[in-house]
């Protein structure tokens, strides 16, 4: 990655450009065969649409930016339309965590309707947006990898419309979108990132580091007064970051299942479930005991709480509110088509661990930021070299072996993964990272092969009733091989 000061491409306060105008060619790159692709495409009920089927002439109204996205015949496709006021109705009256968790039909509609079901706050995009230009590798559908068993994966065409129920993916390589589908969500729809939002959240504290607000070595409490006189005295910025804090917040399903675990309560706390108070959370937080088995830094144990911790201290250091800073340093700088929406915690602190909406076109966006082509969405460099190295390199790998997260990683990737590092789950020797988000979200960036995706899903935690998300794995296959690696 270059610090160099690129020409951007171009902004633009239209809705769209003329799909006339653009060209693609799906044979460009010779990994595979389109006849192949069709096949499997059919036999999995997935068609891909003609890139001359948009409209030409008046405007374009297909697509994210003015173009079709490959066409997938999937069952989550009733999601794209509006369901009957009985139902929503109803769905509100069913709403609960567990619920909210589930899987099910009700969950679908809250994860593409948060702000129905919680105090949230809007961060407004810039008047212009960049536009992102579209070269559709219709062959990719036909991407198979080899999971973490040795056994080839069924193709993306067939699980597109499988039982993780993917809603939206998106792939971007060399600046350019190359695979853009949305099976269960419109392309303009907001959907949460879940835990993938988490890395918002790391970026800003990487960003105070870079500028030496804030000193990694020093203990979070030093930076959130609230916070002193608490085990938090014990725990490191950077172990915070890497999620290594040696307390007793890790999200198991033991801990989350148990109503009186710290975390589940702290769960209850954030989320407003219950007969809590507004400011509770924030009380719990000073609660939180050490663990006697490990000191700080030894064992990545996954916790949002950690992640509201790093929000706290960047309201704290800056002296403004999360969202106005991120605007200030992210989101006003990408070219962001539409708002982005951060849920609130009971007192009105964003829940930057869990509860960021946005569309899917402008999560890809963001993710474009830590590659080469950052340019194309923004005339600053927002995560310059220097910051990704920062990132990449804040990890620790022992940490990262003995937790319960590295089989996931195994899992979703058929690799194993380097380690965790700073908010991101799983990062590759090659440079490479990802955030997984819950019920099936993800976030994938690749600056050394110049390639970024995310995904959008909805299905239950249960492995053992929807399978394994391998939607990370399609990604970095993709990634693969697009650079021919």
């Amino acid at each position: 990655m270059t610090n160099d000061i690129r020409k951007p491409a171009s902004l633009t306060r239209h809705d769209s450009d003329d799909a006339s105008e653009r060209s693609v060619d799906v044979n460009r790159r010779e990994f595979m065969a389109r006849s192949a692709v069709l096949g499997a495409a059919a036999a999995a009920g997935l068609a891909v649409a003609p890139q001359g089927a948009a409209a030409r002439s008046g405007p374009v109204r297909t697509g994210a930016s003015g173009f079709a996205p490959l066409e997938v015949n999937s069952p989550m496709a009733r999601w794209k339309l509006p369901q009957s006021a009985e139902w929503v109705n109803g769905a509100h009256s069913r709403f609960s965590f567990p619920n909210w968790q589930s899987g099910n039909d009700d969950s679908v509609y809250y994860n593409l309707n948060i702000p129905e079901f919680f105090k949230t706050r809007v961060v407004r995009p810039d008047e212009e947006f960049s536009v992102l230009e579209r070269d559709i590798q219709g062959d990719l559908l036909n991407l198979t990898f080899t999971d973490h068993e040795g056994n080839t994966t069924q193709t993306l065409a067939e699980y597109l419309v499988g039982p993780k129920q993917v809603q939206a993916m998106l792939m971007a390589h060399q600046g350019k979108v190359v695979f853009e589908v949305y099976p269960g969500m419109n392309p303009l729809d907001m959907h949460v990132w879940m835990s993938a939002s988490k890395t918002t959240a790391g970026l800003l504290v990487a960003m105070l580091a870079d500028a030496g607000t804030v000193d990694l070595d020093q203990p979070l409490s030093s930076y959130v007064e609230e916070l002193k006189g608490s085990a938090w005295d014990d725990v490191t910025v950077k172990n915070t970051m890497n999620m290594a804090t040696a307390l007793n917040n890790e999200e198991t399903f033991a801990n989350l299942t148990n109503p009186k675990s710290w975390i589940a309560n702290w769960f209850s706390a954030v989320f407003g479930v219950g007969d809590v108070t507004p400011t509770q959370w924030r009380e719990m937080m000073k609660t939180v005991e050490k663990l006697d088995s490990e000191g700080p830094g030894e064992l990545f144990r996954y916790s949002t709480s950690n992640t509201q911790a790093l929000v706290m201290l960047t309201e704290a250091v800056t002296g403004m509110n999360w969202q106005d800073y991120w605007h200030q340093q992210v989101w006003s700088k990408i070219g962001a088509r539409s708002p982005l929406i951060v849920g609130l915690t009971p007192d009105g602190m964003p829940v930057g661990g869990g509860l960021i909406n946005t569309t899917p076109e402008d999560m890809i966006r963001y993710a474009m930021l830590y590659t080469p082509s950052w340019n194309v969405v923004s005339s600053e460099n927002v995560v310059p070299q220097r910051l990704l190295d920062m990132i990449f390199n804040m990890g620790d790998p022992a940490a990262y072996t003995a937790s319960a997260e590295r089989p996931y990683g195994t899992q979703w990737f058929g690799e194993v993964p380097l380690k965790n590092t700073a908010q991101w789950d799983h990062a590759f020797a090659d440079g490479a990272m990802f955030k997984h988000g819950n019920m099936g979200q993800g976030i994938y960036v690749d600056p050394g092969r110049d390639f970024c995706g995310m995904y959008f899903g909805l299905a239950s935690n249960d492995t053992s009733l929807t399978g394994i998300d391998h939607s990370p794995g399609y990604l970095r296959a993709a990634a693969k091989a697009l650079a021919g690696t």
